[in-house]
């Protein structure tokens, strides 16, 4: 994942994971924007290989990082790599960051919780 000091990427989109057979639920973008950002559009089409392509490609700003790592982290899980899911959600646990991510209820979630929730449903501790 290449991550740089500046992002081509402003909107955020972040994926929970969800081990029920409802649909997965998309955090809203926090800010309006016409770029795609966080492979949103292959997220919601479960393109999850051209999801991981265009997030591990994805130049984004350090303080943003977290929300193309919970992504990732998604897809991870979803294709079955439950080892890099739960290591990249671990990741997100133990850094600083802890921003806001709204779900498509409107309902906002800080991305440590969002983490914490993935690794539940996926029988982690």
């Amino acid at each position: 994942m290449r991550f740089g000091s500046f992002g081509a990427i402003i909107s955020v989109t972040v994926l929970t994971a969800c081990a029920t057979a409802e649909a997965p639920r998309f955090a809203d973008e926090m800010q309006p924007s016409a770029i795609d950002g966080y492979a949103k559009s292959e997220l919601q089409e479960g393109d999850w290989s051209k999801a991981e392509q265009a997030l591990l490609g994805a130049d984004v700003a350090e303080e943003d990082q977290v929300f193309a790592k919970l992504n990732l982290a998604f897809v991870y899980s979803t294709t079955g790599r439950k080892d890099q899911a739960v290591a990249m959600y671990r990741e997100i646990l133990s850094g600083n960051d802890n921003p806001y991510a709204l779900l498509m209820n409107g309902e906002p979630r800080r991305v440590k919780t969002i983490a914490k929730t993935a690794l539940a449903r996926m029988g982690v501790e």
